[in-house]
This record gives structure tokens, sequence and C-alpha cells, in this order.
């Protein structure tokens, strides 16, 4: 065939020899050859993993961290030169979870996935996979079964991202840039610069990032929740993954004065995305907005070393769509087999109706909010009574607990605060 790998672990010949031909088409990909892999990952995984999806959710060192590896399943399909679909997945009872997350799968790639495990498990009824960017329509989620799909199929929002397309330099960067946020951030700079002449800005590459920093970009976090009476996200037994993923795939932007780290900015790289996960700075320098300054100058970085895409997690937009970013959302999916499955899983199949509903209600909230009248005067005073009751509670709580315990660092969480 003249085959031509171009994964960094090669994959083995017998790959093409031992897999078995296509028996439906897929409908955008030539693919020549599938195999599955049982409770097994093939040691050219990681290296298509990060190749075909360049994101750091779906790298074998991220799953690692998180799940059990060995009783993972493999799915992967070639065309004549190389691996051109790769999912690994689970088998629950009757479910395949799909584990690869936060990844584009197009609709050739669903339905070529479903048709190769429903026929290889007879007992599946259904597939499910977590924040996948799929080709619905993300403004409306239609939990009606797409009559251009091969198999009945649910999709409805899971996951909140923001992502920012970056330009080929700084220059262009700080260009689109709005003229408000600019000027903010030159004379933030400039009033650092003068007030604090040792302060500069430094970035830590994979190998030079220490547990010791990481601690100290917790704690930096840690002061932030404090001083807002919020309950900390970053769990101390958490701490040992974030350096392991940091130390695999990371690089720490840093702010220091006086030799001392007042702010700091930890992400992460795979190919030409890369991925923002911590902001902290410390509160004694509220008025400088260091916070915004480790993240923008964190950006120059990303983007002098050939960065795209940045994506910033969810929440926080407000501060967030100053640098330019964009909410993406990545829904749940559901295959079912059959018809028959569908009225089989009508458990599953309530629940997603429910959590349609619920994102829909979100959604009229904030149209209403959007509106003058009185409808939006009422609905903003309950929504900020509740909010207080919701932040006194949270303080009560964590003043019952003698300002200890804090909750696991969450992937979907608030998790950056500038």
């Amino acid at each position: 065939m003249g085959i031509e790998n171009t994964t960094a672990h090669a994959i083995p010949a017998n790959f093409w020899k031992e897999g078995n031909p296509p028996f439906v088409a897929h409908a955008d990909k030539n693919i020549v050859s599938t195999r599955f892999y049982d409770s097994a990952i093939p040691d050219f995984a990681d290296a298509s993993l990060e190749r075909l999806y360049e994101n750091i959710y779906c790298t074998l060192t991220r799953i690692g961290l998180y799940e059990r590896l060995d009783d993972i399943h493999t799915f992967a399909a070639a065309d004549e030169h190389d691996i051109v679909l790769l999912i690994l997945f689970r088998i629950d009872r009757n479910t395949v979870r799909i584990v690869n997350q936060q990844v584009a799968l197009s609709t050739g790639d669903l339905a070529y996935f479903a048709v190769n495990v429903f026929s290889r498990y007879p007992a599946a009824r259904r597939i499910e996979g977590y924040a996948l960017d799929t080709p619905v329509d993300a403004s409306t989620f239609a939990s009606t079964f797409a009559s251009t799909f091969a198999f009945p199929v649910q999709v409805l929002p899971q996951l909140e991202e923001n992502v920012v397309a970056l330009p080929s330099s700084a220059d262009a960067y700080m260009g689109q840039l709005g003229k408000s946020t600019r000027e903010l951030m030159r004379r933030s700079m400039r009033k650092c610069a003068a007030q604090f002449p040792s302060c500069r800005f430094e970035i830590l590459s994979t190998h030079q990032i220490t547990p010791r920093h990481v601690r100290e970009l917790v704690d930096l976090t840690d002061q932030r929740m404090d001083a807002r009476n919020a309950t900390p996200y970053v769990e101390d037994s958490d701490i040992d993954r974030i350096v392991r993923l940091a130390r695999s795939h990371g690089y720490l932007g840093i702010m220091l004065i006086d030799d001392t780290i007042v702010a700091a900015c930890l992400c992460s790289r795979v190919g030409t995305r890369h991925f923002l996960h911590l902001v902290g700075h410390s509160p004694r320098f509220d008025a400088y907005r260091l916070g915004r300054q480790v993240t923008l100058y964190t950006i120059y970085h990303a983007i002098a070393i050939g960065g795209r895409e940045l994506w910033m997690m969810g929440g926080h937009h407000d501060w967030k769509s100053h640098f330019l970013a964009r909410r993406k959302i990545l829904g749940s999916v559901t295959i079912y087999r059959s018809r028959v499955a569908v009225l089989v899983c009508w458990r599953t199949l309530l629940r997603n109706a429910a959590r349609l509903r619920l994102h829909d209600l979100r959604l009229l909230v904030a149209t209403v909010q959007s509106r003058d009248g009185a409808g939006k005067r009422l609905l903003a005073y309950s929504l900020s009574a509740l909010r207080h009751a919701r932040k006194g509670l949270r303080r009560l709580r964590f003043l019952s607990a003698g300002g200890a315990g804090k909750p696991c660092f969450r992937r979907n969480g608030d998790g950056t605060d500038a």
C-alpha cells in the first residue's frame, strides 16, 4: 500500500493485515481498515489522539490522572496512510461510554463508530459521549431524533468553554482588543512598572515547573477566593495531578516582584491549541490588575510559539470576553441502537429531556434579563436575593468547617480568576 506513518509511535504493519475491511462506508473518510482492541490501548494511541484532536482533555496523560486505563477499549480506523479515527470507550453493561472528551467528532465519525460498535457488541443498547463538539446547532440543541442520522440520537448542552482564536502576532492580537481594554491594560502595566521596578514576567517551561510553583499558584487562588468569602476549589490531594499534567504538557507564566511570585497563569499545550487551567494573583495587588496582566503576557507567549487557539475554561465569561473569548457549547450525545432500544432506555430518554427543558429555562431567564421592563427588574431582584442567600450559606459552611476542606478541582467549574 505504500503506507507512510505520520504518528510519533509507528503503527505496526499488522494493523492493516489483521484489521477488518470496512463493511460500511464513512461519510467523509476513505477508511480501508478498522480494528478493535478489547481492554487495551495500542502504543500508537497516545500520539494519534494528540495529532487527531489536539486537546489536553483527550490525552492519555490527562485521562490516566483521573481514570483507570486498564478497562478502556479502543476503536481505530485508518486510511491508506494513517489512523483517521480513534475512539476510546468503556462498556458498562448495555451502555458504551466514549472516553474521548471535548473533541470534534463529525456526524460521519459518530455514525461510523456506532455502526461498528453495535455490530460487534450485540448487547449494547446505547452509546453515550460527554462534552463533544458535534455538528448539532449549539444554540438550540433540539432533542428531537435527527432524521439525517443513522440511529435515534439525542444531543443536549453539557459544557461551556471560552475559546480565543489567536492571530499570528502579539501586535495583531492587541489591535483586536477593545479600545477600553487596551487602554486599561496599558495603564495597569505602566502603573505597576513605575511602582515596582523589579516587576517582571517569566515563562517556566515544562521541565522547569516544580510542585512548589504549583502550590504557590494554588495559594494565590485560595487568597482570592477567601477575599470573596468563597470556598477554594483546588483540593490539596489534587495538586499532584496538576503538577504531573504541567510537567507533561504545561507551561507557567509568572509575574515576580522582588523575586516573589505575585501572579501566575498555568496553561498546557497540545499542537497549536493551548488550554488555560489556573490564574491567580495576590489580592494585595488588585489595583494593578496583575491577574489580567499575567493572562495577557501568557497569551503573548502562546502566540509566539505558534498557538492558534486558547481554551479558557467555562465561567467568568465577562472578563474572558475582554480577551476575545467566544462561548463554545459542547454537548452530551446519546445514540440508541434502535427505536426499540429507545423505549427500553426510557429513563435515559426522560432524563435527557428534563435536562434539555432546564437548559431552555435558563435561556429564557437570560432573554428576560436582556430586556427592559418590570419583568427584568423582578427577575433581577429575585436572582440577587438568591445569590446573596447562597453566598451567605457557603460562607457559613466554610466558617463552620474552620476555614478548611476544599472541594475537588473541577474541570467545568469557575476555575480561573483574574
